[in-house]
């Protein structure tokens, strides 16, 4: 009972200190702003929702403990943007690394040129000989035979053009006479200088001419060389010079009268 009655004691005593002024009394304005914490936007964040939770969970601004001065020196510098959550976050785009260029292909090796082919020609053959000729180079390798065929001048012959008829041959022949020109005959033989008139037969071109000067003294201008040919025949051998030498000897051991030359293949 002592003990309420000093306790109802002090605390008239502090009233009346109070009241008397003898205590400071806090001011209306300063119990306010202990009650009401103002709303400062600068200190707000945003924060990323966190999924399966639901935001309106999450603490309210006015649920947090007050600040202390280092958070408010903090809150003086701008606020970091907010880290972007897994979910909303966009993956970069890579780009491909350039494709390498391709290497250049190394060069195929090239195969070795041959040696030139030799060559091996025999002129103005017998068509006789050709068989024969061409098997002598069985059992060389690589050795090709080209045949060629062609004319050779053998004679050059002075004539007068076909006259048409013996009637007419004989007496152009009659008429040559008369100018001096003895030996001149008709030619009779089918062909394309039946009843023609020879009038001289040469075994070089140059003869012929002399002839035909000579019959232009006579009067006689419708005169004319005409070469007599016969059918030759050229054999010409290419094979790798590894053979020439084995294909010449054979040649010369059977036909020794034939001439070798050599020639381009």
């Amino acid at each position: 009972m002592r003990l309420l009655i000093a306790l109802l004691l002090l605390v008239n005593a502090l009233l009346l200190a109070m009241t008397a002024g003898l205590l400071p009394r806090p001011s209306p304005e300063a119990a306010r702003a202990d009650v009401e914490q103002p709303l400062r936007p600068d200190r707000l964040r945003i924060l990323a929702a966190v999924p399966g939770h639901d935001a309106t969970n999450l603490p309210s601004q006015a649920d947090q403990p007050p600040h202390s001065a280092e958070d408010k020196a903090d809150g003086d510098a701008p606020a970091a943007p907010p880290a972007a959550s897994p979910e909303s976050s966009t993956p970069a785009v890579v780009p491909a690394p350039a494709a390498a260029a391709a290497e250049p292909a190394p060069p195929k090796p090239t195969a070795a040129a041959a040696p030139p082919l030799a060559c091996l020609r025999l002129a103005e053959l017998d068509p006789k000989l050709l068989p024969a000729l061409k098997e002598l180079p069985q059992g060389l390798p690589g050795v090709q035979i080209q045949e060629r065929k062609s004319e050779k001048p053998t004679s050059w012959r002075v004539v007068l053009p076909p006259q048409g008829s013996a009637a007419a041959a004989n007496r152009r022949l009659d008429s040559l006479h008369q100018a001096g020109v003895d030996d001149a005959f008709v030619i009779r033989d089918p062909g394309p200088l039946q009843w023609g008139i020879s009038l001289g037969l040469f075994r070089s071109p140059e003869g012929a001419e002399k002839k035909m000067a000579e019959l232009r003294t006579k009067n006689v201008k419708d005169a004319q060389i005409v070469a007599r040919t016969v059918p030759v025949i050229e054999l010409s051998y290419q094979c790798p010079p590894s053979v020439a030498g084995d294909l010449r000897r054979r040649i010369q051991a059977r036909f020794p009268q034939l001439s070798i030359d050599a020639c381009h293949p």
